[in-house]
Order: structure tokens, then sequence, then C-alpha cells
């Protein structure tokens, strides 16, 4: 699916940019090769593209390759020697076993594969955290997906715990959150006994649908609010709403998060039904999107998906924000990128990148349809007047077509559908 492989792009761009030198925590273990040997036990350590200056305890062989551990961080770091046969006589397979022995951890496929992965990526863990790694390994549905989570957990030194590690999980798989609530609403709708909750969460979703039917015309004003109320309805962020005194707590129960929480500590830890197993899949799938919105250096991005309904066609927006903050800690809304990555219901696949400087516009569409650009021209004068009414100047509109179709000669994309459409999904 298309937003799945659009997931797990964002999530790998999103990930910590490395610092230019290598800084390690006590009781971190790495994988480096010996370049150079100096006197006092010195050396010059290879480890992936970066090099560092370490004090060893024992004297090592220049030009081999050693799991090593971190006994100080003061001034040249001080290191160990952790696989203790000589490396001569040890395969990669081998000196893998023998470090997981030291670990405590069983020398089994998926652990191999582990180890293997943090020498390859050059990820520096704690033995600790590298057997909590190891523990949250069978809980991915492949061992890929498992690795790269707990990469990009580490990348932006998150802790290895199950809640977060479930959380990135639940973006990368298919199902969305618009899916998930209509199982749910399935699922709860053939319970013998339903708790409170529930029913508060069938009705709640019986109300939207019932709301959504009577918007069947879409101008900029309806699509705006529509989009507003269906950001809301998922109750995404309700927890930083908590905090807010002058946010009007009886909203909080027209949107759904709040409920599902309320379901999980209404429903006992002994009952494994389907019901419950897809409130924590939408949940897990919530906080990640919080996880990866938090703010992380001078460039602060949000990304979250809300399901939206167009028509009869029921479909999901998702949306991610780049940009950053004014002194007062608001949005700059002079400076962002705003990018919309749609399912539509006869565009099908479509990516709108809106790049914003001074409040000047630009806004390039990805499209799999060539005549695209043809059937809007009409609309980009409604689209140039629109901003202007805001206070922003619209500099161009670009449209494209997915790079993946240029290369593959027009046949069936991996990630874009190139099925006709006839008409228009919305106005903007």
């Amino acid at each position: 699916m298309v937003m799945q492989a659009v997931m797990k792009s964002l999530l790998q761009n999103q990930e910590a940019k490395p610092t230019s030198s290598i800084q390690f925590r006590p009781g971190q273990i790495f994988y480096g090769v010996i370049q150079k040997l100096f006197p006092n036990q010195h050396a010059e350590i290879q480890v992936g593209a970066k090099k560092l200056i370490a004090k060893l305890e024992v004297p090592l062989t220049n030009g081999k390759g050693y799991w090593l551990q971190v006994t100080s961080n003061d001034g040249a770091p001080k290191l160990k020697l952790l696989n203790t046969s000589t490396p001569f006589s040890q395969s990669e397979s081998s000196s893998t076993s023998s470090l997981l022995q030291q670990l405590g951890l069983h020398s089994h496929k998926m652990n191999h594969s582990l180890i293997q992965f943090l020498r390859n990526e050059n990820i520096p863990l704690t033995k600790e955290e590298i057997v909590r790694a190891a523990q949250l390994l069978p809980l991915a549905n492949n061992v890929e997906d498992g690795l790269q989570t707990i990469k990009m957990m580490s990348d932006r030194k998150w802790p290895l715990n199950e809640g977060i590690f479930k959380s990135f999980l639940a973006l990368g798989k298919d199902e969305s959150t618009a899916q998930l609530l209509h199982s749910l609403r399935a699922s709860l709708l053939l319970e013998k006994n339903p708790t409170n909750s529930g029913k508060e969460i069938v009705n709640l979703l019986q109300s939207w649908d019932s709301e959504d039917a009577e918007m069947v015309q879409y101008g900029r004003e309806k699509t705006l609010n529509q989009l507003k109320q269906s950001l809301h309805r998922t109750g995404m962020f309700y927890e930083n709403s908590l905090l807010d005194r002058e946010i009007n707590r009886e909203s909080l129960t027209e949107s759904i998060k709040p409920l599902l929480v309320r379901f999980l500590q209404e429903t006992s830890q002994s009952n494994l039904s389907e019901s419950k197993n897809i409130v924590e899949q939408l949940l897990f799938r919530m906080n990640g999107y919080q996880l990866v919105s938090s703010d992380n250096g001078p460039i602060h991005h949000l990304l979250f998906e809300f399901p939206i309904k167009l028509g009869q066609f029921q479909s999901e927006i998702l949306m991610q924000w780049s940009g950053k903050r004014t002194s007062e800690g608001k949005i700059n809304s002079d400076y962002c990128r705003v990018i919309f990555y749609l399912d539509l219901e006869h565009l099908k696949e479509t990516v709108v990148d809106m790049n914003v400087q001074n409040r000047i516009v630009t806004v390039n569409i990805v499209n799999s349809s060539n005549i695209l650009q043809k059937l809007s021209e009409s609309l980009l004068p409604d689209v140039a007047n629109g901003l202007k009414e805001i206070g922003y100047h619209l500099s161009s509109v670009n449209f494209k077509l997915p790079e993946n179709l240029k290369q593959q000669d027009n046949k069936k994309s991996r990630y874009y559908s190139q099925q006709s459409y006839s008409g228009v999904d919305f106005r903007i």
C-alpha cells in the first residue's frame, strides 16, 4: 500500500541526524576495527565511517575487528575487549555466538541477526539495551521491521520499551486508522456483553457517519471545517489538551482516543477479544504519530493521519508539517512545509507538497495522471484568490508524475495506482 511505503519513508527521514563526532556512554558495546596503534595502549579505531582515539585495556592487533565495551568516557574513552577469543580463529558467526554467550542470550537465528545488524549499522548499545532489543524483536511481524525500529529508537535516544516499539511498528502496518475504526465497530457490534465504553465507541462512530452523510457538497469552508472536525475526532493529541485549562473538557467526549483508553481500562487483562486487539492497535498507531511529531532540534515536525469521508468514499489523510516555532512557541506560518498524502476516490494516490517561504507559496502535486494539470486549470485562480484572502501569495503550482512511474516506463507501480478516473474529489 502507498500509505505504508510513505510511512516507512517518513520514519526513516525523521531519524536523528548523526553527530560529527562519536559520543559513547559507559557500558555501551560496539564493533570497531583497529586502524593504528600508539604508545601507552592507545589506538585509532574505525567505527563505521568515523574514527576515534581510545585507550585499550589489553593490546590488540592492527587491522582486526573486535567487539569493545566502553568502561570510561573521561577524556579518551577507555575500552575493554568483549570477545576474548582471538579474531584470527573466529568467523563472524562464531564471534557473534561468543558475544551472545557473554550477554547471556541464546545463540539462535534472530539474536544472530540482531548482533549482525548492530555491527553493520554501527549502533552502540549497553548490555541491558541489547538484551531488551532481543526481547522486543519477536514482537515484530518480521525481523527486518523490528531491526529498523530498534535503529530508529536508538538514533532518537528513545528507551527500548515495549510501548514505543509497538507504536512504531503500528505505523508501518497496512491497516489505516479509518480501516481499524471500521473493524472495531464491526467487532463491538458482535459482542454479547459490551462494556459501557464499547457502547459509547459504537454510538460515536455511528454519529460520525450520520454527520458525514449530510455533507455531500464541498465548498472551501465546508471542506476546511470537515478537515478540522476529522482531526479533532481522533483525539490524537488529547493528552496535551488535558493540560490546557482553556480547553472545553466536554469536547473531548466527541473524540475517539479517550474512549479507547477507557475501553482498555475497563477490559480485564485476561480478555483476549478481537475488539481489545484492535483498540490496542489504534492506540499504538496514534501514539506512534505523537512520538514522531516530537521536537528534534531547531526544526519541528508534526505527522498525523486522520480518517475523512468524501461523499460516500471513506479515506484518510496523512499530513506532515515541518518548520520552526516562533519565540512564543507557536507554529511559524510564514516559513514552513506542509505535505498531504491522499488516497482519493477518482484521483487515487496523490501527494500535495506545499512550501511556504515568507508567505510565498509553491505547490507541487504528484499524481499518476498526465492530464491532471489540464483538469486543474480552471481551479487555480480560486486557489490563488483564496490564499490572497489570508495573506499568502501563490507563486506556482507544478504537476509531476511519480518518479517510479517514469523509471518503470508506465508499468504498474508498486507505490502508485495508474487506474483511470473521472470526476474531481473535492475543491480546496
